[in-house]
């Protein structure tokens, strides 16, 4: 900032200068204190230069006498990709919910088209008003076990820091390369030692001794907390605890945690992995601190997580806080209790005005080339015979199996993805397997044109019918579930025609296709619009008889190597454990 515009704001802030937004007699939520009390708030050009009762001559003056002001939400943790939506998408879909900035890490987008694909965001999200900060993805591929469209190494991770593209190091989520110090974790790890740079953890089900090993390798957050013991664990070793919606947690057991504790400053929220059809219906984090007032935390408390702190987390001292200086994101609410979001200011211009937009967004199409992502051709049901080693007799094969959930929303989530390996006996007639009423079988194809192949395994996730997606994490090869060969072709080809997305099939016609053509994992329509089309997916999940979970549809998981204990890639069926593949076969009885 020049030495002249600064003379501005200080002018501004003392009168001498008409204002370009006044905000007249607000609550102020206090962010620093707690405090609620009347306020007006005097905003030039993009900064709160005044707080306080005088009046003030501004070019525009809004009555927030009706409302609460707080400032503007942000995210430090989420994936653009999983809401299905463009960058431009988004922002048209999170602004009227107060999300003003995001911190976003594009590691799926990367994982297809890499750095290349970091640059197609960054470009999508320029000139939108809505924060658009990108972590540097720091594990594509996730691990050696699969086949991704491209790999970072440390020298492109820091290309993209160096670029300013991207403003920290995302999600360290391959822990058992840093627990076993693998070169080339170290040396990205390194990068942040050589900066000031924030680094993103990923780290459950650690021992404590694996826990003080990961943080002193730099991670500083975390997001992966599922039980309010393992919260408190990294609460007590200084990480900032992110905590994430009712979908995956028990929320009234966290708020009790919450409130336990003399101080919690490193409590954050965040929505990490929102499906579109939870952020149309719901919101975005306005849901999640509305859903943890719910249970009984302070709704200042809620406030702080997700203005303050995540600022303070993020070393943005310019945004955060409704204070002379910082940067004007200011939402105004009309309950606080309930996070009734009625405008939205960024960068001191008025952007959502009694819950709609006041003024277009600029319209930003996405690369053309990122179109292209699905280098397969069209696949044939000769493309998913498997040969038993016995004409007729039985054969015992390795299932790979999701957990069954419990009551408790945390602890049923994380039961529910953690698969194991179980055993099924199936008969084989002249040549045929056949399978029985719980067994499906499983194929995944590399489709990133990489020359990887594909496999073959058998899950227990459907009764009927076949499911397809593109949208497998992390690496977002062709994932195909299926009873028998003529929907597995069927819900495979819709895919690779529309560049893929989610598709299901029973009878030979497809029940539900959501299409994603851009990297197999956006879409360039409304949110309206793909959350409808994910509610026709879930009720096709119901029909072929899969279990679904709002967070996040289980066939996504089924090929993300990273998370105990089997998983199928396209490599073959994955150990993770043993960090090992495995025959899909274990024994075979010939007649």
């Amino acid at each position: 900032m020049s030495a002249s515009v600064l003379k501005q704001y200080i002018e501004a802030s003392l009168g001498k200068k008409r204002l370009t937004l006044f905000l007249k007699r607000a609550t102020l939520l206090n962010v620093f204190t707690g405090e609620l009390y009347e306020a007006s708030i005097g905003v030039y050009k993009d900064r709160i230069v005044y707080v306080g009762s005088a009046e003030r001559e501004a070019e525009r003056t809004l009555d927030a006498s009706s409302f609460v002001a707080v400032p503007g939400f942000i995210d430090t943790h989420m994936h653009i990709e999983s809401t299905m939506l463009t960058p431009f998408r988004f922002a048209q879909a999170v602004l009227p919910h107060g999300t003003t900035s995001v911190y976003a890490d594009p590691h799926e987008i990367a994982n297809v088209l890499g750095k290349e694909g970091v640059k197609m965001m960054a470009e999508n999200a320029r000139f939108l008003p809505l924060r658009f900060n990108f972590y540097c993805p720091t594990c594509v591929p996730e691990s050696n076990a699969v086949t991704a469209g491209a790999e970072l190494k440390p020298e492109d991770i820091k290309e993209l820091l160096d670029s300013s593209l991207a403003c920290a190091l995302g999600e360290v989520m391959d822990y058992p390369a840093v627990l076993s110090t693998e070169q080339k974790m170290l040396e990205i790890l390194k990068l942040a030692r050589e900066t000031p740079l924030v680094v993103d953890g990923h780290s459950p089900l650690l021992s404590v001794d694996e826990l003080n090993a990961y943080v002193t390798a730099g991670p500083e957050a975390d997001h992966e907390n599922f039980t309010t013991e393992s919260a408190l664990q990294k609460l007590r070793l200084g990480m900032f605890v992110k905590l994430r919606g009712p979908e995956i947690l028990d929320v009234p057991r966290f708020v009790s945690m919450i409130k336990s504790l003399k101080s919690a400053p490193n409590i954050l929220f965040c929505t990490d992995d929102l499906m579109p059809d939870t952020l149309y219906e719901k919101g975005h984090l306005d849901y999640i601190c509305r859903s943890f007032v719910e249970h009984g935390l302070d709704p200042v408390e809620a406030v702080r997580s997700v203005t303050l702190r995540a600022a303070q987390h993020m070393r943005n001292h310019e945004i955060g806080a409704i204070s002379p200086g910082r940067l004007a994101d200011i939402v105004l609410l009309r309950s606080l209790e309930h996070f009734e979001v009625d405008s939205v200011i960024v960068d001191g211009e008025l952007v959502v005005h009694k819950r709609a937009f006041v003024r277009e967004l600029p319209k930003k199409q996405f690369e053309k080339s990122a179109q292209k992502s699905v280098k397969l051709r069209e696949l044939k049901e000769d493309d998913f015979e498997v040969k038993p080693p016995v004409k007729d007799g039985q054969i015992v094969v390795r299932t790979i199996e999701f957990g069954s959930g419990g009551s408790d929303a945390g602890m049923g989530y994380l039961n529910t993805i953690v698969t194991s390996f179980g055993r099924a006996s199936l008969r084989v007639k002249q040549g045929e397997i056949i399978l029985d009423d719980s067994v499906a079988y499983a194929f995944v194809f590399e489709r990133h044109g990489k020359g990887g192949g594909s496999s073959y395994g058998f899950v227990k996730l459907l009764k009927e019918g076949a499911l397809a997606t593109t949208v497998s994490h992390d690496s977002h090869n062709l994932v195909v579930v299926g009873k028998n060969k003529k929907d597995m072709v069927n819900a495979a080809n819709a895919l690779i025609r529309c560049g893929g997305g989610f598709a299901a099939s029973k009878g030979g016609e497809l029940l539900a296709l959501l299409e994603l053509p851009i990297a197999g994992l956006m879409s360039e329509e409304s949110v309206e619009l793909v959350a409808k089309k994910m509610k026709g997916l879930r009720r096709a999940f119901l029909e072929l008889g899969a279990p679904d979970h709002p967070y996040m549809p289980l066939i996504s998981m089924l090929s993300l190597s990273v998370i105990p204990h089997a998983r199928i890639t396209n490599k073959g069926v994955y150990d993770v454990d043993r960090q090992s593949f495995v025959d899909p076969i274990i024994e075979v009885r010939e007649e």
